[in-house]
């Protein structure tokens, strides 16, 4: 691997940790085996530009060439923009890149399914509000509950249900009304915990 883009390389690799995406999440994002990313991020393919410009963009990043004598400052901005994202914003990213990584893996099946569009536009939705503590927690359990769910058709009605789930939410928050209070226990026939 040349010496010039182990940087850039370790960058990605710790974009995507800290995104908490896995490589299998990310191949799902752009479309590629876990294999290629593995391969990437050692060093042991030599990368195109635009596939390094879609990896990057996938992280949330994008790529800028910049004048070498303005490197410095520019790293310091950059740096210092870093620092200011604090915990609840890469705990919110990193649920709600699991959530799009989830649902790239379940359209690969039926891209077209009306459950799927629904949930990324309220997915896409969600992510302009600011949400508590509690809304985050929902939706991580919403990401989790579809990252173990097998692809396929039979996918689709607990897709539907997540899609109603965060449309209730998206529109509480919205409208600021408050909080509904949690049941004390739930009848739901797909909890595998009971």
């Amino acid at each position: 691997m040349p010496y010039a883009t182990d940087e850039i390389l370790q960058t990605l690799r710790g974009a995507r940790e800290l995104s908490g995406l896995s490589q299998r999440d990310l191949s799902a994002r752009i479309g590629v085996p876990q294999s290629h990313i593995s391969k990437i991020e050692s060093g042991a393919t030599d990368l195109r530009l635009s596939s390094l410009v879609e990896f990057a963009r996938a992280l949330d990043y994008e790529l800028v060439l910049v004048p070498r004598k303005a490197l410095p400052a520019v790293e310091a901005i950059v740096s210092s923009a870093s620092a200011t994202l604090d915990r609840e914003a890469r705990q919110r990213s990193q649920v709600f890149h699991r959530a799009q990584a989830a649902l790239a893996r379940l359209s690969r099946d039926d891209p077209d399914a009306p459950e799927i569009r629904r949930l990324d536009q309220t997915l896409r939705e969600l992510a302009n509000f600011k949400l508590g503590k509690t809304d985050l927690e929902a939706l991580r359990a919403i990401a989790d509950r579809l990252m173990k769910l097998p692809a396929g058709p039979t996918a689709l009605p607990v897709v539907e249900r997540a899609s109603q789930h965060l449309k209730g939410l998206r529109n509480r928050i919205a409208h600021a009304l408050p909080e509904a209070p949690r049941p004390a226990y739930d009848l739901d026939e797909d909890d595998e915990d009971a």
